[in-house]
């Protein structure tokens, strides 16, 4: 991420990915998709690395949002 011009987060809330990968992936178990989310680095410090976040959630516009950073470069 050092050499990396600029670093963009799209967060979602677990529970919200947890259930996107149960809906994708039908093999997977909901406890299964949890151990691969504390694998990974926290939310929290992401952000801390991120220069910009979208919110991939339901209470946020998607396209917009892309397209503002979009414009932005």
């Amino acid at each position: 991420y050092k050499t990396l011009d600029k670093i963009i987060l799209v967060s979602a809330p677990d529970d919200l990915r947890i259930a996107r990968v149960l809906n994708r992936d039908k093999h997977r178990q909901a406890r299964d998709v949890q151990a691969i989310i504390s694998n990974q680095m926290p939310e929290a410090e992401k952000a801390l690395l991120a220069d910009y976040i979208i919110k991939n959630d339901d209470h946020n516009m998607l396209i917009p949002q892309v397209l503002t950073l979009h414009n932005a470069f």
